[in-house]
C-alpha cells in the first residue's frame, strides 16, 4: 500500500515531500500492519516541532485497534500515543526547546475554541482527538508536533521511562479527579498498567492504605511489589467481605475503577464507605451498565469521571526527575519497530504475562 492511500487527520503521511523517504507502520485492517514508505514530515508552522521517534509503548487501546475492537479508531491508522524521542528541528516561534533534546509528547489534539478548551479543560474538548486513535500516531520514524504538547525529559531519565510518562499521567489525573489525599483508604480495581500507575501515584501521595483488586495473581504480585498494602483476588475471595475486613468495616474512602469491566464497576459501589468517592476511568463494552443507585443515594457517594489528563505531564516529569516514581518496572517486553506485529501478538497473549510492551528504534 502506497503512502498516497493513507489518510491522516494530522497530515503526517501526506505532507509535502521532505528530503527522503521514511518508514511508517500502518494498521490497514484488523490484525494487519503494513510497513510503508512516507514522505519525511517538515516544519510548516512557527510552533511546529519535528521529533525523531525513539520509543513507543503499546497501550490497551492500541491492542483493541489491532483486534478491530476500538469503536473510535478508523483504518488505515498509524498507532502509538505513548512515546519519547529527540528533537530534530523547531519552528521559528518555538521557545524552550532545542535540537537534540530528548522529549515526551502529550498526544492530545484539542480544538481550542469550545467552552471546555476556553476554560482550560482541554481534555474534555468536544472534538478531542488522540494520536494513534483519531489521528496518526508515533509508529513511524518522525512526527511533527505542536510545541505546547512537547515536554523535555530530565537527563536522569531514559527514553524508555519517557514513553511510560503518558500512562503515569492517567494515574495522576484520576487521583486529581478523585481528590486523593494522605488520609484515604484506597481501593484500585485493576492491576494492569493504568491501575499500577494509579498505585504509584497513591504511593507518592502517601495514601493511608492501598488495596489492589484483580483476578490475576501475577498482576496482584506486581501490585504488591509496587507498594500495595493488600491485594484481593476477586475471583477467589468475597470482595466485599475482604475489603470490609481490611477497612475495619468502613469500606474505602476512595475507589478507582481502571478495568473497563462492567462487573468491576458494579462492585465499586459495594466497597465504598459512606460519603466516599468513586473515580471511573475505564471504557465499557456496553453503553449501559447496571449500577445500584441505592448505594449512591444511601451512602451519599460522589462519582467522578476521569478522561485522559489535563496538564499532568509537568508533574509526572518532575516526579520522574526527582526519583519519586519508578517507571522501569512497568516494562516487561521489548521489540524493535520492525517487530511491531510480534509485539502486538505478545501483548495479546495471556501466556506472555505482559504488562507494558515497548517498541524501540
Amino acid at each position: 500500500m502506497g503512502a498516497a492511500g493513507i489518510e491522516s487527520s494530522w497530515g503526517l503521511l501526506t505532507q509535502k515531500q521532505g528530503e527522503r523517504k521514511l518508514k511508517a507502520f500502518v494498521l490497514t485492517e484488523a490484525y494487519k500492519i503494513e510497513e510503508v514508505e512516507i514522505d519525511e514530515p517538515i516544519i510548516s508552522a512557527p510552533d511546529d516541532v519535528l521529533i525523531s521517534v525513539k520509543v513507543v509503548g503499546i497501550c490497551g487501546s492500541d491492542v483493541l485497534g489491532y483486534q478491530g475492537k476500538h469503536e473510535l479508531l478508523t483504518y488505515p491508522r498509524v498507532l502509538g500515543h505513548e512515546f519519547s524521542g529527540i528533537v530534530e528541528a523547531v519552528g521559528e516561534g518555538v521557545k524552550g526547546l532545542e535540537v537534540g533534546e530528548r522529549v515526551v509528547v502529550e498526544p492530545l489534539i484539542s480544538c481550542g475554541v469550545c467552552k471546555p478548551c476556553r476554560t482550560g479543560d482541554y481534555n474534555v474538548c468536544v472534538d478531542l482527538k488522540v494520536l494513534g486513535v483519531h489521528a496518526d500516531g508515533a509508529c513511524q520514524e518522525k512526527v511533527v508536533i505542536k510545541a505546547d504538547r512537547v515536554f523535555k525529559l530530565a537527563d536522569s531519565a531514559t527514553l524508555e521511562e519517557g514513553a511510560m510518562v503518558e500512562p503515569l499521567c492517567v494515574g495522576l489525573e484520576v487521583s486529581r479527579r478523585g481528590r486523593l489525599s494522605i488520609e484515604d483508604t484506597l481501593v484500585i480495581f485493576g492491576a494492569g498498567a493504568i491501575g499500577l500507575c494509579a498505585l504509584k501515584v497513591a504511593k507518592c501521595y502517601r495514601a493511608r492504605k492501598i488495596i489492589s483488586v484483580d483476578i490475576d495473581d501475577n498482576r496482584l504480585k506486581l501490585a504488591q511489589d509496587m507498594g500495595a498494602d493488600y491485594t484481593v483476588n476477586s475471583a477467589k475471595e468475597d470482595l466485599q467481605e475482604r475489603v470490609m475486613e481490611l477497612t475495619d468495616g468502613e469500606g474505602a474512602s476512595l475507589v478507582m475503577e481502571a478495568t473497563g469491566v462492567e462487573a468491576a464497576l458494579e462492585a465499586c459501589f459495594t466497597v465504598t464507605a459512606y460519603r466516599g468517592r468513586v473515580a471511573i476511568l475505564g471504557f465499557y463494552k456496553s453503553p449501559l451498565v447496571q449500577i445500584p443507585p441505592i448505594h449512591i443515594v444511601k451512602k451519599e457517594l460522589d462519582v467522578y469521571g476521569s478522561r485522559v489528563y489535563n496538564n499532568r505531564f509537568p508533574l509526572a516529569l518532575d516526579l520522574l526527575a526527582k526519583g519519586q516514581v519508578n517507571l522501569k518496572d512497568l516494562i516487561t517486553h521489548r521489540f524493535s519497530f520492525d517487530q511491531i506485529d510480534q509485539a502486538m501478538k505478545t501483548a495479546l497473549d495471556p501466556n506472555e504475562q505482559s504488562l507494558k510492551v515497548i517498541l524501540s528504534v
